[in-house]
């Protein structure tokens, strides 16, 4: 749990851990903490250590599993909940494979394209904290989990939109600069234009509609973090709306007090303050 403190800007710690049921907890924290431990990898430090990291985690990952347990207390937790759950090792395979894309960056010619890479990236691996958690796991919600990932990555790229830029990553379709007449080498420059608005509008509504149609769901024993999760990347779709052009200058941070005021009621409800 102690590697999932900052994540997030700390508030990993509300959404992650303080707001899952008591049982669920140990498995969620080794999953989020394995996800995060391989996004570190990938996105942080010189760029030419991130390749051989990267390389070193996988393999030390498949050899947990293949030996069903590790000295690691992050990689020996993720294999015992990956067996305690029945989860398929074909979402760690799809994570890491989404993870080397980002180490071998080219820009996303298709929405398509990237959600189909929000869906490696991080609907397996979501599904499966929802499942811990107690939710429903048929094909249907399993659907549902993964398409709320693409509006999840999606409002990541947009809060983050400077700091991908300073890795040389890009995550907006080439088509929808298109549809706005934006070219990339502005926004890799970070050149503001006004056709930019309104393709940042264009994408911050794709996002708050898939919110509004996933707040709407049901997710049984998970109904309540599911929702809390819409409105805290709603805050952030907010943010974003409200930065401007600034938003190719500093990632966008909603005040932390408003986000913890999503979580408070969640997170009292599981562990009584």
């Amino acid at each position: 749990m102690r590697e999932l403190a900052g994540v997030d800007g700390g508030t990993a710690r509300w959404h992650g851990l303080r707001s899952a049921p008591a049982a669920a907890r140990p498995h969620v924290a080794a999953l989020l903490a394995h996800g995060c431990r391989a996004d570190l990898c990938v996105d942080s430090g010189p760029l030419e250590d991130r390749q051989r990291l990267f390389t070193a985690l996988v393999e030390d990952t498949w050899a947990a599993f293949a030996a069903g347990g590790s000295p690691d207390p992050v990689l020996n937790a993720t294999v015992h909940t990956y067996r305690t759950f029945g989860m398929p090792l074909s979402v760690v395979e799809d994570m890491f494979s989404a993870m080397q894309r980002d180490l071998d960056f080219h820009d996303f010619a298709t929405f398509e394209e990237l959600r189909q890479w929000c869906m490696r990236m991080t609907g397996g691996p979501m599904t499966m904290v929802y499942q811990a958690m107690g939710a429903e796991t048929e094909p249907a919600y399993e659907l549902l989990v993964r398409e709320f990932s693409v509006s999840a990555q999606l409002t990541d790229a947009l809060r983050d939109l400077s700091e991908d830029l300073d890795d040389g990553r890009l995550y907006l379709p080439l088509e929808d600069l298109d549809r706005f007449n934006v070219r990339a080498e502005d926004i890799k420059a970070k050149r503001w234009t006004p056709a930019m608005a309104d393709l940042i509008a264009f994408e911050a509504e794709r996002v708050s509609e898939q919110l509004h149609k996933a707040a709407e769901v049901d997710r049984g024993p998970a109904s309540a973090v599911w929702r809390a999760r819409c409105e805290h990347l709603a805050l952030f779709i907010a943010a974003v709306q409200a930065a401007g052009q600034d938003v190719l200058h500093r990632p966008v941070q909603p005040p932390l007090g408003t986000l913890l005021n999503v979580w408070r009621p969640h997170m009292r409800a599981v562990i009584p303050c």
